[in-house]
């Protein structure tokens, strides 16, 4: 809405200064810390002070008139050194108000997607176990941030990292197998290190319940732990997919770490690399001069023993997704990997792109609290809240609220007793509720006075004079622009800060005015529309949360 406002200033002060083409990227249209300071502050009288050579103050004067021709605008006024002051028109919000109806739950979004192409991957759990509420946490920040992305005009495509080779599927392996040869000596070795969750238990009946013969058929017991591992896999990824799922995040492409590996893949970006003078040999290891491009060593890539390092695959793995051709790329990341961005980020540049063609969003810990008493969780003691019991405890719309409340990068506490609580203290029972009490004033209209909002109709605009009517008017008209910032910023959390703002500019609306004005129906009808850009604004904001738009409660 701003680019807007500013592109129609620009036209109209050309009109009289042509010199302020020059310099429209340096303008800004702001809104102003305070409502008497007007709806819109802008500083292109100060930007053509300089070329006029006239003072600010006095070119400002000089503008003034002719922003006072826009329509949009109400009242201009001059203020300070030369700080012109917008303050918006019935006209304009008119405009706000029908574009929002019209747009319903897409409002301000872009018409197509001709920005570029963006990968985000997210979650990438070890298929070793169920998702934790780190993964969910996870799973809800790549995927409103993937939603905030097509809302600006983005493609997205959300991508799932399989870890599907390596030492933890090996461990799979031998955790089931160890459970499943207890079936029948419960006295069989456990591995130490192994996963002890009752999970592994399930696997493995369900292995002895279908698959006994076939696995105690089989004379190398190597066969047999890869046998259990593969199967393993599999079932843990389907729950994942499963879990996921339940948050409403699906992903568009599944990438799989062993095919990485055997595709020779891996060997193609060393290759690529070498070719560009980044590879060397060391002490018998082979190594990545990331130190040209800000890492603060060189890194090895392939050991003394001929075996890849990690590094060598995570390389392989952005190189596939640079030749994909994407704008940019996104990977949401555990908080533990904050050293481990600078080095991957100096292997990409190598790659020739931008410094920020590869972004990282990190998520903090989750801690659950119940009771007032947090609920202590070890992974490596199997015991833990999985992401599934979660959501159906409190519901998949309270889990995805909550887990949007704070910055992924801080720490969150989530209170159980509040996400059940059916009351304002709980906020997505507060902005689900703002929904829920339009949709009832639209029922109750329709029983009392015949008249039905829900069908298109056109209202006067003019008659919304109250105080609150303009304030709720005005914020309508910046979320657009609120939640472009938060696209932009990679700070999908603003969500619910929007959400938050919103609701609680309706309740205090609803609280004070009456809608069912039958004695004057006009202003009846012009409240009704409002309330109906309200509740499309609230259903644009849910749709990119996840939230249901509830209609009773």
């Amino acid at each position: 809405m701003k680019e807007e406002l500013k592109e129609k200033i620009l036209s109209a002060v050309e009109k009289k200064f042509p010199q302020v083409k020059e310099l429209k990227d340096k303008i800004k249209v702001e809104l102003p810390k305070e409502d008497r300071f007007g709806d819109l502050a802008t500083n292109v009288a100060f930007l053509l002070a300089k070329p006029l050579r006239k003072k600010p103050l006095e070119v400002a004067q000089e503008i003034k008139p002719v922003l006072q021709e826009v329509k949009e605008f109400s009242k201009v006024e001059v203020a300070g050194a030369g700080f012109i002051n917008l303050f918006l028109s019935e006209d304009y919000y008119r405009q706000v108000l029908e574009r929002i109806i019209a747009e319903r739950d897409r409002y301000g979004e872009a018409k197509e997607k001709n920005r570029g192409r963006v990968n985000v991957e997210f979650v990438s759990a070890n298929p070793t176990g169920p998702l934790h509420l780190g993964h969910g946490r996870g799973a809800v920040v790549g995927n409103v941030q993937s939603n905030l992305y097509e809302y600006i005009g983005y493609t997205v495509e959300r991508e799932f990292y399989i870890n599907d080779a390596g030492n933890q599927i090996k461990k799979l392996g031998e955790s089931v197998y160890a459970r499943f040869r207890q079936i029948e000596e419960p006295d069989y070795p456990f591995p130490e290190d192994g996963y002890k969750g009752d999970y592994i238990k399930e696997i493995a009946r369900h292995l002895y319940k279908y698959e006994r013969e076939k696995i105690l058929s089989m004379v190398d017991r190597e066969q047999a732990v890869d046998f259990c591992a593969e199967f393993a896999k599999e079932m843990l990824l389907e729950r994942i997919k499963e879990d996921l799922k339940l948050l409403g995040v699906e992903f568009d492409i599944w990438f799989s770490e062993r095919k990485l590996y055997s595709s020779g893949k891996v060997e193609e970006a060393l290759q690529f690399l070498k070719e560009k003078g980044l590879v060397y040999e060391k002490e018998g290891a082979v190594w990545v001069k990331t130190s040209l491009y800000g890492d603060d060593k060189d890194r090895v890539v392939i050991k003394s023993d001929g075996s890849y390092t990690y590094f060598a695959g995570d390389i392989a793995y952005h190189y596939d997704k640079f030749k994909r051709g994407y704008d940019f790329i996104v990977n949401v990341w555990g908080a533990d990997h904050h050293g481990y961005f600078p080095r991957l980020k100096a292997v990409v540049m190598a790659f020739g792109v931008p410094e920020d063609w590869i972004r990282v969003i990190f998520i903090q810990l989750v801690k659950l609290f119940k009771n007032g008493q947090e609920i202590k969780m070890s992974k490596r003691a199997g015991k833990f809240i999985t992401l599934r019991e979660l959501v159906e405890e409190v519901g998949r719309d309270a889990v995805v609220y909550f887990f949007l409340t704070k910055d992924s990068n801080t720490h969150l506490n989530f209170d159980i007793d509040l996400a059940l609580e059916k009351s304002a203290e709980n906020p997505v029972y507060y902005v689900q509720y703002a929904h829920a009490r339009i949709c009832s004033v639209f029922r109750e209209a329709k029983e009392r006075t015949g008249f039905d909002p829900e069908k298109d109709f056109t209202a006067d605009v003019s008659l919304l004079k109250e105080e609150a009517e303009r304030v709720l008017m005005k914020y309508l008209s910046s979320i657009p622009d609120l939640i472009r910032e938060a696209a932009e910023k990679q700070q999908p959390h603003k969500l619910t800060q929007i959400t938050y703002r919103l609701a609680s500019e309706f309740h205090y609306y609803y609280n004070h005015f009456k809608f069912l004005t039958t004695d004057d129906e006009r202003l009846m009808k012009a409240r009704l529309y409002l309330l109906k850009a309200v509740r499309e604004a609230l259903r644009t904001l849910f749709r990119l949360m996840g939230i249901t738009p509830v209609e009773r409660m």
